[in-house]
């Protein structure tokens, strides 16, 4: 939301009075501290009236200052020769991708001990008619298009329902004509779905069809289609791969259940309070070892929460913390804690990357470091050891200054930090993003 702001002082309230004395201190004017280095609220205020895309909002300010901090700690550890760069940083740097494969390969063991759907089940379920797998050929029109163009994919229409009725085959007229994406290179066929998935038109025509059975022309806001019903023994194996999956749902959300229950999980009092905190103040509680699940051995704490939701998968969801209930919440802490489990259990089992992805992966990062590094412009005058340290941080500094102008005013194309290495560099340094200057750069940006 954009706020409009007539004047600053106008925007502090009564309960605000540690705002208002911020405001005033010696760091007001500092968005962004790392080590001798510093973004000023002017400065991050400059870049956002500049920047193409980019809203004057509170939240954007942070998103901007975290960007440029991150950036400044790359460049700086490269100045220092300190870049993550030997096989157990690069594992911790990589941990998203390493924790996602070797949950993978655990899930996988644990599926390839499930019987396989058989001809029976696949059988009954057809007979049962609770899903149906439709099978169509689509004329595509949209309501806004001129009358002769629909006239036009009408009597394609009804002349390919003719060469259906005189013994064409469907599916290769389907490959052959069909205008929808989703379905033509799989002959036309839908897989299994029950009765009111589709639209109305659509869905009606289908399930008057008997096993076998093709309609006339359906109309429907997409276009003029032909359904046909195939029988069971054209649709064995998409029916086979729809149980499957409807199965190893169940069965995987079974296990989980199980294997939260046998280690006797337990979402702690104020979870939701915590984690909501936690996401409001992601930099002060990174390392935060309040726990919000407890299980046998262990606990899931607001720094492990922060670090789940750091990965790609989970960040975008991080604004929506105030949108949801304090039950869905914690049942998400309950669900995170249960994959910690369940790669401990991995973990146990001896799971592991074998030596050519494990090199797979040191090359693919090694490879976006240097491309970052490149993009920055973080050159030999910056990592020359005969040049003084201190000097090449100067320069390393002055590197990220013109990268990043150039970037707010679209003149640079922005490239994120690998993986997980931006939360390593900020362990490792000292640094402080301050709300005074944030909400400065903001109203001096409006202003």
């Amino acid at each position: 939301m954009r706020t409009m702001v007539v004047l600053a002082l106008a925007a502090l309230s009564l309960n605000g009075c540690s705002s208002f004395r911020d405001m005033f201190s010696a760091h007001a004017n500092v968005a962004v501290e790392v080590g001798d280095q510093a973004l000023s609220a002017e400065q991050l205020a400059d870049m956002m009236v500049k920047a193409k895309g980019v809203r004057l909002t509170r939240e954007s300010a942070e998103m901007v200052a975290k960007i440029w901090l991150d950036y400044t700690l790359f460049a700086q550890a490269v100045a220092r020769g300190e870049l993550v760069n030997d096989s157990a940083g690069i594992a911790e740097a990589l941990w998203p991708e390493i924790a996602e494969l070797k949950g993978t390969y655990w899930y996988d063991t644990l599926a390839a001990r499930r019987t396989p759907v058989g001809t029976a089940a696949v059988d009954s379920a057809y007979a049962a008619d609770e899903a149906r797998a439709l099978q169509h050929i689509l004329f595509s029109v949209s309501p806004n298009d001129p009358q002769e163009t629909r006239t036009a994919a009408l009597r394609k229409a009804e002349s390919t329902l003719k060469q259906v009725r005189a013994g064409a085959d469907f599916g290769t007229l389907a490959e052959r004509l069909s205008q929808d994406p989703g379905s033509q290179r799989n002959r036309g066929l839908y897989p299994p779905a029950p009765r009111g998935q589709y639209v109305t038109a659509f869905d009606s025509a289908g399930w008057r069809l008997a096993p076998g059975e093709v309609s006339g022309v359906v109309e429907t806001p997409y276009g003029y289609h032909i359904i046909r019903r195939p029988p069971v023994d054209q649709v064995r194996d998409v029916w086979a791969d729809w149980l499957a999956r409807q199965t190893t749902r169940v069965l995987d959300s079974a296990y989980m259940e199980d294997l939260a229950k046998a280690n006797e999980l337990k979402v702690t009092s104020g979870a939701a309070k915590l984690m909501r905190a936690a996401v409001a103040d992601q930099e002060g509680m990174r390392s935060s070892r309040k726990a919000l699940v407890k299980y046998s051995g262990g606990a899931f704490t607001a720094g492990d929460f922060l670090r789940w939701m750091s990965t790609p998968a989970l960040a975008p969801y991080a604004a929506q913390f105030n949108q949801v209930t304090d039950e869905q919440v914690e049942q998400l802490a309950k669900a995170l804690a249960t994959n910690s489990l369940l790669l401990r259990q991995a973990d146990s089992a001896g799971i592991r990357l074998t030596p050519l992805e494990w090199e797979a992966l040191q090359h693919s990062f090694r490879a976006s470091v240097d491309t970052l590094r490149q993009t920055i412009g973080l050159d030999y005058d910056v990592t020359d050891s005969s040049v003084a340290a201190a000097e090449r941080s100067k320069v390393a500094a002055l590197k990220v200054e013109q990268f990043f102008a150039g970037l707010m005013e679209g003149k640079a194309r922005y490239r994120p930090l690998p993986s997980s290495l931006g939360l390593i560099l900020r362990d490792r340094s000292d640094y402080e993003i301050n709300p005074a200057g944030i909400a400065l750069a903001v109203e001096l940006g409006l202003a």
